[in-house]
């Protein structure tokens, strides 16, 4: 039980770093948690997070306007922008 509660605690808290202040990216990144991420690999979860790390203006322009990502994030970038088309 307490680990099914830290897991809990560990998406509530990925949520909120999912919440931006842009409508745009707050939808792109929360529906991609909450349909996607639990199916990641430990790798493309570190991804992620590396992904939430970066700031607005360069995250907006990598998922909603196609500019190319690092080589690193590029396939954790795919993968939302694809899942929102």
């Amino acid at each position: 039980m307490a680990a099914h509660r830290n897991q809990e605690d560990s998406l509530k808290k990925l949520l909120w770093r999912c919440r931006r202040g842009t409508k745009e990216l707050d939808i792109l990144l929360t529906r991609f948690v909450e349909q996607k991420y639990a199916l990641l690999s430990d790798r493309e979860k570190s991804n992620f997070d590396l992904l939430l790390e970066t700031q607005d203006p360069l995250l907006t322009e990598w998922l909603c306007f196609d500019t190319v990502p690092p080589e690193k994030l590029a396939p954790i970038v795919e993968q939302i922008r694809t899942m929102n088309r």
